[in-house]
């Protein structure tokens, strides 16, 4: 049984904690509110930026901050999700007019949900759902978020080609695509992906490099062809790319510039192998962005089964006996340079 003397003192401990507890929570509130007016302050001085903005150069302030779930960041947990979530369309970016980063704003982790719009339906494979060349603006297609929000064909895009999202997508009983959902990878499936990526790159150059590109008859947008026969004596400048291939894009203006240095010379031949078909999406496109190389569409069969490439930009270069004696896969800063030096070094034998 307990005393009247310990219930009073019971309830002056209650009120106590109550006040203490009011007490934390309006802290918090405020802290929470200052921190928020510390985000939108730095967010008004700056300007919003992306990856495509910064041209593929990323030049941050030594004091950049981060910001995640509610809070500014320490500098190791910056670090730690630097290097996977750059690339991620949620993630915010702003710079300085110098185009220098000084805040990063990274999206909420969200936990995954059911996939409420796939029941009752097939998954297949995202090496199958590649080879449909689906397109997200098809009325006809739909494209989820982890939440089973629905997607815009831009939001969809977007995420896809930012490489953090992984593809699981569906088709009906009667192999009609259907649907696909967009899910982020999680840090650990980067890193595999990563590794995966450098093993894949290294076996490519070592199943081309030395030899001559499989049997092919290459014809550009303005109907001129290519055929083993007709790039002999020539250096060879080859891009694999598609449309919406961030990075493809990204390296462009470096390759035009590349273009450029050698539009006197036709002893070299500069050939861009797209995945997308001939038609009003990729005469849109090439309306907007300037690619000097010669464009190739409809190659994805010969890009994904011949040449099995599987990561995009991917650079070849082939030498006067039209073997392989470069190759490159992914984005890289001074990609020109390094393709000139061996276009240099291969005119000269």
């Amino acid at each position: 049984m307990i005393k009247l003397k310990s219930l009073k003192k019971l309830s002056v401990l209650f009120v106590v904690l109550q006040i203490i507890s009011i007490s934390s929570i309006n802290a918090q509130i405020q802290n929470s509110s200052a921190t928020l007016q510390k985000l939108d302050s730095l967010k008004s001085s700056l300007n919003e930026v992306t990856i495509m903005d910064l041209a593929g150069v990323v030049k941050m302030r030594e004091d950049v901050k981060g910001f995640e779930n509610g809070q500014f960041l320490s500098l190791d947990e910056f670090q730690s999700k630097l290097q996977y979530s750059l690339m991620n369309p949620e993630t915010k970016i702003y710079a300085d007019d110098k185009m220098v980063i000084q805040l990063i704003v990274f999206p909420k982790k969200v936990s995954i949900e059911t996939k409420i719009h796939s029941e009752g339906l097939i998954a297949i494979s995202s090496e199958e759902f590649m080879s449909r060349k689906i397109r997200f603006d098809n009325e006809n297609y739909a494209f989820y978020d982890s939440g089973n929000k629905k997607l815009t064909p831009k939001e969809a895009e977007e995420k896809f080609k930012s490489g953090m999202y992984k593809v699981e997508a569906f088709v009906t009983n009667n192999d009609v695509f259907k649907l696909a959902y967009l899910t982020k990878l999680t840090q650990q499936e980067l890193q595999e992906m990563m590794e995966t990526y450098q093993n894949e790159s290294a076996s490519f150059d070592a199943a081309l490099k030395g030899k001559p590109l499989p049997d092919f008859v290459f014809k550009d947008i303005l109907g001129n062809t290519y055929t083993p026969e007709d790039i002999k004596g020539k250096v060879v400048v080859i891009n694999l790319w598609f449309t919406s291939c961030a990075p493809c894009i990204v390296e462009m203006p470096e390759l035009n510039k590349l273009v450029k240095e050698y539009e006197n010379n036709d002893a070299v031949l500069f050939l861009a192998l797209a995945l997308d078909e001939k038609g009003p999406r990729l005469n849109k496109f090439l309306e907007t962005h300037v690619f000097n190389y010669n464009i190739v569409p409809d190659s994805q069969d010969y890009v994904t089964q011949k040449l099995q490439a599987d990561s995009f930009p991917t650079h070849i270069v082939l030498d006067k006996n039209s073997n392989v004696v470069f190759t490159l896969t992914g984005y890289t800063k001074g990609v020109g340079e390094l393709i000139k030096s061996n276009i240099s070094s291969f005119l000269e034998k």
